[in-house]
This record gives C-alpha cells, sequence and structure tokens, in this order.
C-alpha cells in the first residue's frame, strides 16, 4: 500500500472504532433481523441490561462483605438473592433458546454469550 492508502485506511478505521456498536447497523443481515424481529431484540436485551446490573451490584456487594481476614461472608442474603435472581433469569433465557431451535444448554456458556 501506499502511503495515502494507509492514511486512508487507518482514517476509516480509527472511524469505525469511534462509532462502536452503531457499527453493526451498517451490517445488512443484522439492521435486518433488528427491523424484522424487534421483539427478541428487546426481550434479550433487557435480560442482559439486567444481568450486567446484577454483577455489577453482586461485585459491589462481595467488596462490602469482605472481612479484614480477607474471607467473603458467603451467607449475605443479598448476596444471596442476587446469585437467585440471576439464576432464574438464565434459566427464562435458556428456555426462550431452546424454543427457538438453539442447543445451547451450559448456564455458564449463555451469560458468556449474553454478555458478548
Amino acid at each position: 500500500m501506499n502511503e495515502k492508502q494507509q492514511r486512508t485506511w487507518v482514517e476509516t478505521i480509527s472511524d469505525m472504532i469511534n462509532e462502536g456498536p452503531k457499527l453493526l447497523l451498517r451490517l445488512p443481515k443484522i439492521r435486518q433481523s433488528i427491523v424484522s424481529h424487534p421483539v427478541p431484540m428487546f426481550w434479550y436485551g433487557n435480560r442482559r441490561l439486567e444481568i450486567e446490573l446484577l454483577m455489577l451490584k453482586y461485585m459491589n456487594r462481595r467488596k462490602q462483605c469482605n472481612g479484614v481476614d480477607g474471607v467473603v461472608n458467603e451467607s449475605d442474603s443479598m448476596q444471596i438473592s442476587i446469585i437467585i435472581r440471576m439464576d432464574h433469569i438464565v434459566r427464562n433465557i435458556r428456555q426462550r433458546m431452546i424454543e427457538e431451535g438453539s442447543c445451547v444448554n451450559d448456564p455458564k456458556e449463555i451469560i458468556e454469550r449474553i454478555l458478548m
């Protein structure tokens, strides 16, 4: 590549990076799936947001429950409630994925995929 082509590439890639997630809307198949199927996208988006918020709450609570000796109080009711809610959400996601024909079955894999 000559210098002008390199500058053009760097500029284009920088613009794409700065655009962030909106860049995905440029991809025709993704844009079409959002337009054609907004309800599932909205449903999964809401579950993702709730899992993200619960994970943040859980990490903050674990920090608060960390004793002087560095041992975390695992019996804290708020931590347990957060874990129970996250488990419930993951089970709902798993059920919906199965109904939609997915073969994903592992809860950890579901959380990894939804948080990608």
